[in-house]
């Protein structure tokens, strides 16, 4: 049985985190964990909200999944709003720790970010991009109608309410990767680090290109990979043949399998070109 937890951002509307569990539940996706993450409860709209949220686990719909709440921290004080940056620094280091405890447990990471402050769903979903795998996911809750108006825990059949998944574009490109992210605590210190290897990355990319392949091998591997012009197309394009073209291909992915880590499944082919470089040649036309 896979082991899932459920996540949540909390404000002052406590349904958002029965809503999106019973909508997961419908799913087919049951959690034996969910963890919200809130601000100071002695603020009172906090505290009558997590009050709600007590009372309601101790109902027979939630029997079997264990409720932690989480505050936002800061210097061990629970931050009352998210109204200064220390304060958003705090946020986003509490969301991060909690997805990496869960990640690190080994459980599946279900993360809804339709409560609390907008920058909590911002934050959310920059550990998200950090943290997640491809089994984890991201959600926000639609309602329309009295649904949330009248605070209902559980939806009836008429309530028009969607739990909408989020695409995730993880920055990690692999496990390596992702064990690097898992080692931070703060999770500012995870975004320079990245951003440190992923500098690191195009600048050994940039010496592939300009270094190992020969220029007319650079014309052929840019028109394949930035604009994914077939051979003839770029016979076409650079008025030589198609053997030629053929020929500077081979060359570039005997190149690319001795200067350039990929996978040994199988031999480098444009597929595995176009994977190796795509990023590079994006982020060298934003320079």
């Amino acid at each position: 049985m896979v082991n899932r937890v459920f996540i949540s951002t909390l404000g002052s509307e406590p349904q958002v985190v029965t809503l999106a569990l019973y909508l997961l539940r419908l799913q087919g996706i049951e959690c034996s964990r969910a963890v919200v993450i809130h601000t100071d409860d002695s603020v009172p709209a906090i505290g009558q909200a997590l009050r709600d949220l007590r009372a309601e686990f101790q109902g027979r719909l939630w029997q079997g999944i264990d409720l932690e709440l989480r505050p936002i921290l800061a210097g061990g004080c629970p931050v009352r709003d998210i109204s200064t940056e220390a304060d958003a620094h705090a946020a986003f280091r509490t969301i991060f720790q909690v997805v990496q405890e869960e990640k690190r447990a080994g459980r599946e990471v279900h993360f809804s970010i339709a409560g609390g402050r907008k920058v909590m769903s911002i934050y959310g979903m920059v550990v998200a991009q950090l943290l997640f795998d491809s089994s984890d996911r991201l959600y926000h809750l639609l309602s329309e109608g009295p649904l949330l108006k009248e605070r209902r825990m559980v939806p009836r059949p008429e309530d028009e309410v969607r739990l909408v998944p989020i695409p995730v574009l993880r920055w990690q490109e692999g496990a390596f990767i992702l064990g690097e992210i898992m080692r931070y605590e703060d999770p500012l210190e995870a975004v320079r680090s990245r951003a440190l290897a992923r500098q690191a990355e195009y600048e050994r990319l940039d010496r592939f290109v300009r270094e190992v392949l020969s220029p007319a091998e650079r014309q052929v591997c840019e028109l394949v990979v930035r604009e994914g012009l077939s051979n003839a197309e770029v016979a076409g394009r650079l008025h030589i043949s198609q053997k030629t073209v053929a020929n500077h291909l081979s060359s570039i992915y005997a190149k690319l399998s001795q200067h350039l880590p990929l996978s040994r499944e199988r031999p480098p082919d444009r597929y595995a070109l176009i994977q190796a470089l795509s990023a590079y040649y994006r982020e060298r036309g934003e320079k």
